[in-house]
């Protein structure tokens, strides 16, 4: 049986969603609008791909380095 590389976290992905669409319902009665809380969560999303995603990559391309010299 082939097994698949990468398995779909389906139980976090919908709690992450469950837990954006709370706060996109609930901020609102704080006193925060719907635009900032969009605009908030782009910022999130720019930053962690900016910064963090070039991190895990440049350290996944290091242990792929290191396991070819290895073998």
């Amino acid at each position: 049986m082939k097994k698949r590389l990468i398995e779909l976290p389906w139980k976090d992905i919908i709690l992450g969603s469950l837990f954006v669409i709370t706060l996109y319902f609930t901020l609102p009665y704080f006193g925060a609008d719907t635009f900032s809380i969009t605009v908030i969560l782009i910022g999130v999303v720019e930053w962690l791909t900016k910064f963090i995603l070039p991190w895990i990559v440049l350290y996944w391309i290091i242990r792929i380095i290191k396991d070819f010299e290895a073998n």
